[in-house]
Parts: C-alpha cells; sequence; structure tokens
C-alpha cells in the first residue's frame, strides 16, 4: 500500500467517524426532545392534580342545593363559613363602627351615619369592567345564620346587616361566593358564583348600585388580599362614604379573603 492509499484510507475512517458522531449526536437530541416532550405533560399532570387534591381539602362540604343540577361529586366554591361572619360581628364592633360621620360627595357637606336594619328592597350592583351586570343584593342579611346567608346568595349577593346601606353613609359591606375556575368558565353568568370576577376588578374601575330608583356611583380605590382574621375590613374609613366588596380567594379555596373597596363620588 502507497502512502497515498493509506492517507486516502485513513481520511475515509475519519469520515465515516464524523458521520458517527453527527448522527449519534442526532439521534440523542430527538431523543431528548421526546422524553422532555412527554415528562412536560406527566409532570403538569402531577402538579394539576396535587393542586386539585389540596384545593378539595380546603373546601368545604354540603354543596347548595342550587348546585346539584350541575355538579354531583365537585365543591363549586368555598363558603366563607357562619364563625367568620361571626367573629365579624363581633370583632370589628358593629354596634360601633367609629365616626358617626362620614362625607357626602353630593351634598358637599358631613352627614350622619345611618344603620337602617329595617330596610328590605332588593338592590343591584354593576361591575361593567368585569361583566357583573345589575346583580341582586339583597339588603340586611343576617349573615351569622348560614342557612339565611346561604339562601340569599343563591340569588345573588348580600349585604351584611349592621352596616350601613350604600349611600347611608359610612362603609357598606357586601359579600358573595366565589368557584373554582373549572366551574366558573361553564358557569359565568350563575348569579351565585357571579363574585368570581372580582379578581379581574382594577383600581379606577366604576362600581355602581341601584337602589331606590337611584344610582350612586363608586370609584375603585383599593384591590387586597387579606387574611381570614383581618376584621378592619368592616370599620369606617375616616369619614369617606364606602363600599367594601369581599369574597373568598384563592378563588373557590377560600384561605383568605379578596377585599375590593370602592369610594362612592356621585
Amino acid at each position: 500500500m502507497t502512502d497515498e492509499q493509506w492517507k486516502t484510507g485513513e481520511d475515509d475512517k475519519q469520515s465515516v467517524k464524523k458521520v458517527r458522531i453527527v448522527l449519534a449526536s442526532v439521534f440523542s437530541v430527538m431523543g431528548l426532545i421526546i422524553l422532555v416532550s412527554q415528562l412536560v405533560p406527566l409532570s403538569k399532570s402531577y402538579i394539576d392534580g396535587k393542586w386539585e387534591e389540596l384545593k378539595t381539602s380546603l373546601m368545604t362540604s354540603p354543596v347548595p342545593d342550587s348546585y346539584k343540577n350541575y355538579i354531583e361529586d365537585e365543591f363549586a366554591y368555598y363558603d366563607p363559613g357562619m364563625s367568620y361572619f361571626e367573629n365579624l360581628a363581633t370583632k370589628a364592633g358593629i354596634s360601633n363602627l367609629g365616626t358617626a360621620y362620614s362625607y357626602d360627595p353630593v351634598t358637599k357637606e358631613k352627614k350622619e351615619i345611618v344603620i337602617d336594619k329595617e330596610y328590605s328592597k332588593l338592590m343591584h350592583l354593576s361591575v361593567s369592567s368585569v361583566g357583573i351586570n345589575s346583580v341582586q343584593v339583597t339588603p340586611n342579611v343576617e349573615s351569622h345564620d348560614e342557612e339565611v346567608y346561604n339562601e340569599y346568595l343563591k340569588n345573588g349577593l348580600a349585604h351584611f346587616k349592621g352596616t350601613p346601606l350604600p349611600g347611608d353613609g359610612g362603609n357598606s359591606f357586601i359579600y358573595g361566593h366565589s368557584a373554582i375556575e373549572s366551574f366558573f368558565s361553564n358557569h359565568e353568568n350563575l348569579a351565585e358564583t357571579i363574585f368570581t370576577r372580582l379578581e379581574d376588578i382594577e383600581v379606577g374601575d366604576s362600581v355602581l348600585i341601584e337602589k331606590d330608583d337611584k344610582i350612586l356611583k363608586y370609584k375603585v380605590k383599593q384591590k387586597k388580599i387579606v387574611e381570614p382574621d383581618d376584621f378592619s375590613i368592616l370599620v369606617n374609613q375616616d369619614e369617606r362614604e364606602t363600599l367594601t366588596l369581599m369574597t373568598c380567594w384563592p378563588l373557590g379555596i377560600g384561605s383568605k379573603r379578596l377585599i375590593v373597596v370602592a369610594e362612592r363620588y356621585e
């Protein structure tokens, strides 16, 4: 074999070796891509499953009657619970909400805060920016009685008895249920869980209350997440006339509370 032939043979061997390395690399990358493509959905499925287990463990039962037409064993929302509202009523001092006066944005003067526990006309609440349109609000709901407030929440929202009514000065408190995403996405306009939409509200959004054929206008000033033992949410805010909206958070779980505070401007 001549030197030239030997050199050619070595070149061929190197070429074959390079081809094998390239092919091995290509197959390795392809295998890695296939492995990752399987691991990602499997991991997501595992994490989602654990998350659902956690959410279920935090939810309450039984499911209200109005849900039995829609779901079987899945709990769609978290119930704030009688004890929570009892604590609100006692620790927040419903009988003594602080200042006796608030600023009236219409007359531009101070006015005495009125707590009318006998008012019974239905009101309606709208937040057009998040798709809440003229949802029924029942006034003066006995919120420490679970059977009572759950009945009213089937049809919409509830006003916490002992707090001022919208338009009467001070801080009016209105609450409703929220639902887990899988339920709400299929029942977006169900009045019982309409406050699920509160998660999308933004500071500056308008909130309207229809009461006694009048429209009371509020602007959202604050949105926050609070602990269940934060009872300051019922207290009057200086001399401003405010509306506090509450639902459970995370939506449908309820380990904390989503609070939206709006100030009346008209």
